[in-house]
């Protein structure tokens, strides 16, 4: 049975917790201890109820509970490089939730230490039903010489979403690199399944060699609410581009069209559905929970020895993050959407904003991959440059909130 510590319970850790409940009444593992400084009373009692020690300091549980086999890192962003850092210094396996971490050259140094292959990353939309038909019939060439994918999706959030913790829509917070946005941590899958698509194998991912980006912000934050991405795979030669948003009152459920010299494939609803044109498709709705009891089977799978690998290990985010450091370069910077072009609007007593053409705009990305700037829309006003990304090995954001590499300093206040 595999002895499990948890790092952060609320939000998305109680999902991770019911995981491992799942997986303990299945006699396949064990939540040992959990690690959470600002706990809930309730939260406490109940789990040292049921025996689960609990520590205010993450660092103190990898000391104390030497008996670990793996831990879970459900915490925010900001702090996923220094624990994960901390994780497979002292030999552990890691479940990681998504996004890995903001910046490149943070991945690269979590891929070198982790020589041993024990961190899995948690974009466990990978493990859909309708991903994975999609990704064998792609495989199989059922749709030919894949030409293009294309992806886009609009999840409205109000104000509670931005106000529900110091480091919602920040850049950088006392030192820490968050990156946080659409693209960069709720559709963060998105990017990451785009990946996933072009890779060669059933499990194979691919990296992107160039990108052209696009970040703008309708509320007053300090990162972007809303992007648009376009390039070009090295391997394949697969054109890709998205674009993703919360600054509109209308929902787009995030949807992947994938073209090919033979067919074509749609990824829609939120991943729940499959459409083609050679045959018929599926409708498969999971939810949340039922993805990640999926993830940590894969994952206690590994670790028995049953499977030779992770769904998605630390090299294959390479893209990801690769490519969302580069939209950042690419756009110089976030740009500001004028007041002129955003409308108000009330809901569950929360406000929200909603940018003029945007919606219309992330469904023409997923048509003819054009970027904002390319469609005539009045506040689409970023110039983009291409980036290499294989000389994109550094992306630092400053106090200053300047993204730079050594050779290409972008003020990320526009």
């Amino acid at each position: 049975m595999i002895r499990f510590g948890l790092i952060g319970v609320g939000g998305i850790g109680s999902y991770h917790r019911a995981s491992i409940e799942r997986l303990e009444k299945a006699g396949k593992g064990r939540l040992i201890a959990v690690a959470e400084p600002s706990p809930l009373p309730e939260q406490k009692t109940a789990l040292e109820a049921l025996g689960i020690r609990w520590y205010s300091d993450y660092r103190s549980l990898l000391d104390e509970e030497t008996e670990l086999d793996a831990v879970t890192i459900a915490t925010p962003i900001p702090f996923h490089y220094e624990m994960a850092s901390a994780c497979i210094h002292r030999g552990l396996w890691v479940n990681l939730e998504k996004p890995p971490v903001p910046l490149v050259q943070q991945l690269r140094s979590l891929v070198a230490a982790d020589t041993e292959r024990r961190v899995s990353v948690g974009f466990q939309y990978i493990g859909s039903t309708c991903m994975q038909e999609l990704k064998r019939r792609i495989v199989a060439g059922d749709f030919g010489r894949i030409q293009e994918i294309h992806a886009g999706g609009c999840w409205p959030r109000l104000d509670g979403y931005y106000n529900r913790s110091p480091w919602a829509g920040r850049m950088i917070r006392d030192g820490n690199p968050i990156f946080d946005g659409p693209a960069t941590n709720a559709l963060a899958h998105l990017v990451h399944n785009v990946m996933f698509l072009a890779g060669a194998t059933e499990s194979d991912f691919d990296v992107p060699s160039e990108v052209e980006g696009e970040m703008y912000r309708a509320r007053p934050i300090e990162s972007y609410d809303t992007a648009c991405l376009r390039g070009k795979f090295g391997r394949s030669g697969i054109r890709f581009a998205l674009a993703v948003t919360h600054a509109t009152e209308q929902c787009l459920p995030f949807r992947i069209d994938v073209r090919g010299s033979k067919g074509w494939a749609r990824l829609g609803n939120d991943g729940a559905t499959l459409e083609t044109n050679l045959g018929p498709g599926l409708n498969r709705p999971e939810t949340t929970q039922e993805l990640l009891d999926r993830n940590y089977d894969a994952f206690v799978d590994v670790l028995r020895g049953d499977r030779d690998h992770f769904e998605t290990r630390l090299q294959d985010t390479l893209g990801y993050v690769s490519a969302t450091n580069g939209m950042l370069l690419s756009s110089g910077g976030i740009h500001d959407i004028s007041r002129a072009h955003i409308r108000h609007y009330t809901k569950e007593e929360q406000t929200g904003f909603s940018v003029a053409f945007l919606h219309e705009a992330v469904k023409h990305t997923l048509l003819n991959g054009k970027l904002f700037s390319e469609q005539g829309i009045p506040w689409a006003t970023a110039k983009p440059r291409p980036v290499r990304l294989a000389e994109l090995t550094h992306l630092l954001l400053d106090g200053d909130l300047t993204a730079r590499t050594d050779a290409h300093p972008v003020q990320v206040a526009a």
